[in-house]
């Protein structure tokens, strides 16, 4: 607006119209949300997808109830894409990628900054590097990142592979859930059990029916549509 102005005072504005476009706007907040290009990190999901495809779709030790979900789970896995881990939040699991030189094209990959440390001495002979000169991205994970290990995670399964109870409780039996989350949870489980624990997280997927309101939407935090607990209690 203030350029508009300084160029209508100068006399150089030729001319004003309106158009129309789509301005993106934070759920929360309201405000305008401005596009911007970074880099982000991505997982390959070809290789991880063939074990999950095989169990549900080519043999019987995934059952999906009720069965027509097959088409759904065939579409997402037949079709994958590889997956955007990178989410730029201030909550969550950093990323565990420590970055040294200049720039961004330097980076390790490692559990903590002290193994990073370790590996950025190796790599560039410099033995006076020390955790001031690296810098771990800021990015987190996305929070499906983190759930896709909840078969596991649940029994210490990751930090701790042979303790008893994960022996005693992996696999499971039954998962119950909703449709709606097929690919981003139930798929997502299948992959890390055999990619983490080389077997199947559970024998059988129950969807249930979706709760929803007079416009059939999802119950949802976002669209504010969920009903007022407090009023229901009154």
């Amino acid at each position: 607006k203030k350029i508009v102005k300084a160029l209508e005072e100068s006399g150089e504005l030729i001319k004003k119209e309106n158009y129309r476009h789509k301005v993106g706007t934070s759920e929360r907040t309201k405000a305008v949300i401005e596009p911007r290009l970074s880099d982000q990190w991505f997982l390959k999901m070809e290789e991880l997808a063939k074990p999950a495809i095989k169990s549900v779709l080519q043999s019987d030790e995934i059952q999906l109830v009720p069965e027509k979900f097959k088409n759904t789970y065939r579409h997402w896995m037949e079709n994958i894409r590889d997956w955007n881990i990178s989410r730029q939040l201030y909550w969550g699991h950093q990323i565990p990628v420590y970055y040294y030189g200049e720039n961004n094209k330097k980076y390790v990959v490692a559990e903590s900054i002290d193994k990073a440390v370790e590996l950025v001495k190796k790599r560039t002979g410099n033995n006076n590097i020390s955790e001031v000169d690296i810098t771990q991205d800021d990015d987190v994970l996305d929070t499906w990142f983190s759930s896709w290990l909840w078969p596991i995670s649940v029994f210490d399964g990751i930090n701790n592979p042979d303790n008893n109870d994960i022996n005693y409780y992996y696999p499971t039996t039954d998962l119950v859930t909703g449709p709606d989350i097929i690919f981003f949870w139930v798929s997502r489980m299948i992959m890390a059990g055999y990619e983490f624990k080389d077997s199947r997280p559970f024998t059988n997927v129950y969807f249930t029916g979706i709760v929803r309101d007079k416009k059939r939407r999802k119950m949802s935090k976002s669209l504010g549509n969920s009903p007022d607990a407090l009023k229901l209690i009154d």
